[in-house]
């Protein structure tokens, strides 16, 4: 593993972050990172959120809720720095709570962040804002034609309300568009994929032949803390993936050999496969509101759209601009990953 390229000298003079989304796979990884860069961190957790680990590592708490401005103005109290990796990631909520924590809430952040003056802001985002395209590699200029799901619109209009916060000089403001995320930790992609693997009901789209646009989280890190102190950040997106070739099929199957497991078995073409998602979602909706369930759909269109077209996507932009690097390759990131999978017994 190679050392990080190092952003300039503020990271490590005791500067606060305010750090939404802590309670999170990238979130917590990312406290951890900012707090060993010399960082005091805050991390903003609703009530009843598990803040253990955050705070056995350091990390100040904030109790509060990105759908609550009078909480942000609180915890953003003292704050020269802000990463907000707070969203509602879903397959199936309802338009309008997905729109409450994507949009509303970004929106409630980036203003009180104006507001207490605060330098810079680094918003996560998702390169599902370019509606799936397929093919590549796509760069940050693509402009998407049509949303296949109410999630990737959302995170799109959330990008709109960074943007007006930097054009209007409120704020200087920096968009990272990580790709697939995975390594340790990572429960509700590769855990939920190992589950499945071990279980033996794996889904494939397209015989897993679409690229997976993997992305080591460690790597993702690597790219906040750049995009935090950068001069040639603020005002700019980037796409954040490893830019390897790697398939689904691929991944499953280095998967399933390192937990001695059989590969995945199943598969479906992409067009039924989606059809069948939409009704699974559907069903799950009524059913919801008819009996208060919170189980996910078996399957959804969000997951057919990352499973079944290429997630192929150019980190040129990144590389050059901030000079940032993929230190961490996929043989390494699969291993750490791996004894992540043991360990937690999955």
């Amino acid at each position: 593993m190679s050392e990080p390229a190092q952003p300039p000298a503020l990271a490590r003079a005791g500067a606060l972050c305010l750090l939404t989304g802590a309670t999170g796979f990238i979130g917590g990884r990312l406290a951890r990172r900012l707090l060993s860069e010399g960082y005091r961190v805050r991390a903003l957790a609703r009530a009843g959120s598990d803040t253990s680990a955050l705070s056995h590592m350091g990390a100040e708490l904030a109790t509060g809720d990105v759908r609550d401005a009078r909480s942000l103005e609180i915890a953003l109290e003292g704050a020269q720095r802000v990463v907000h990796c707070a969203a509602l990631v879903s397959d199936w909520a309802t338009v309008a709570e997905i729109s409450a924590t994507n949009v509303q809430g970004t929106r409630n952040v980036v203003q009180a962040a104006a507001r207490a003056g605060v330098g810079r802001l680094v918003h996560l985002s998702t390169t599902d804002i370019y509606a799936f395209p397929d093919g590549g590699p796509i760069s940050e200029t693509h402009v998407p034609s049509r949303f296949a799901n109410w999630y990737a619109q959302t995170k799109l209009e959330a990008e709109g309300e960074v943007r007006a916060a930097q054009a209007a000089g409120s704020l200087q403001c920096v968009i990272l568009r990580p790709a697939t995320v995975y390594g340790p930790g990572s429960l509700e992609v590769i855990g939920e994929i190992a589950r499945a693997i071990r279980g033996g009901h794996m889904l494939l789209i397209a015989r897993g032949r679409p690229i997976a646009g993997l992305c080591y989280v460690e790597n993702v890190l690597d790219a906040v803390l750049l995009a935090l102190e950068h001069e040639r950040a603020p005002g700019e997106a980037f796409n954040v993936t490893d830019g390897l070739s790697s398939t689904w099929r691929e991944l499953c199957d280095a998967l399933a050999e390192g937990m001695g497991a059989g590969r995945v078995r199943w598969s479906l073409p992409y067009a039924p496969a989606s059809a069948l998602g939409l009704a699974l979602e559907s069903s799950y909706r009524l059913l919801r509101r008819a009996t208060g369930v919170k189980l996910a759909p078996l399957l959804s269109r969000q997951a057919v759209h990352v499973l079944g077209r290429d997630q192929q996507f150019s980190n040129l932009k990144l590389r050059q601009t901030l000079g940032w690097e993929p230190r961490v390759g996929f043989d390494e990131g699969l291993a750490a990953t791996l004894a992540w999978l043991s360990a937690e017994g999955i």
